[in-house]
């Protein structure tokens, strides 16, 4: 078992400081810190191998030397997947900086309340996409409720003009999942689902919601099977973001697929990660 999504948290806040180390929910990640290295001992407890880890946007910014710093003290079991800030004109010279300092992939996010697209597909986004065509990096993109139709429909048009190797989309596009059969396969979704380069992680925050409303998770990921293919589906623990110790995170992951062939269970919690981003 392989995570497609962990985030992580150093003790060294002088070597690694904090963006906003006074606002109350960066200084409580930061009074507990979830260190790489507690991440590693927790992986071992729940049987997960390898792990790559999401950049903490909320706590560092676009300041990935921790992450970096952690991939690169593991001994190959972890890899960093980096946030890059594709607003700014050195978008595309900061992915290509990442790719020579061991970075696995790069991710986008809007900022928390963002209405904007300047983050995906602004003025100077460009850079950041050709770069990372150039150099064969996975992109991974994070949508939020309020964004995830419009930055779906705007995906479609950016991986026209520049055809990225490998999409990754955050928590199923963090669709609004009604039932089991009404799961938030809406059109977006089901237009994105025909790109081929296109994956989707399936990680606590889907997982835990389903779990509290008593919402088969197998039946939803069922009907994400039938869209994408076993080989377009990664689990996530979404560990320090998503409530719940790593142990019962990883439990929750495997309890999801396992009424799936063994074949397809591999491939959603492995063999995907691992050929995606090469862990």
């Amino acid at each position: 078992m392989y995570d497609s999504h962990a985030h992580v948290i150093s003790d060294d806040l002088a070597a690694f400081p904090a963006m906003d180390a006074a606002d109350p929910a960066v200084a409580a990640r930061l009074r507990d810190p979830f260190t790489a290295e507690r991440l590693l001992r927790e992986m071992d407890g729940a049987g997960v191998g390898k792990a790559l880890l999401v950049q903490r946007g909320q706590i560092y910014g676009f300041d990935n030397r921790y992450i970096l710093a952690a991939a690169g003290a593991s001994g190959g079991r972890l890899k960093a997947v980096c946030g890059v800030d594709a607003a700014d004109p050195g978008c595309g010279a900061a992915v290509r900086r990442l790719r020579e300092e061991g970075a696995a992939g790069v991710r986008l996010m809007a900022r928390l309340g963002e209405r904007s697209f300047g983050w995906l597909d602004g003025e100077h986004a460009g850079g950041f996409w050709r770069a990372a065509v150039d150099c064969a990096l996975p992109v991974c993109v994070h949508f939020f409720g309020w964004n995830r139709e419009e930055g779906l429909e705007r995906l479609e048009s950016l991986l026209d003009r520049h055809p990225v190797a490998h999409l990754v989309i955050d928590h199923l596009t963090n669709a609004p999942i009604q039932s089991a059969t009404e799961c938030g396969i809406d059109a977006p979704v089901r237009r994105i689902s025909e790109r081929g380069s296109v994956a989707l992680k399936f990680t606590a925050i889907p997982l835990n919601d389903l779990a509290e409303r008593g919402i088969d998770a197998g039946r939803v990921l069922d009907a994400y099977l039938a869209l994408f293919g076993a080989d377009r589906l990664l689990w996530g623990s979404d560990v320090t973001q998503s409530r719940g110790g790593y142990e019962d995170l990883a439990a929750s992951g495997r309890a999801a697929v396992a009424g799936f062939p063994a074949d397809i269970r591999e491939r959603l919690l492995q063999a995907n990660v691992a050929r995606i981003y090469g862990l």
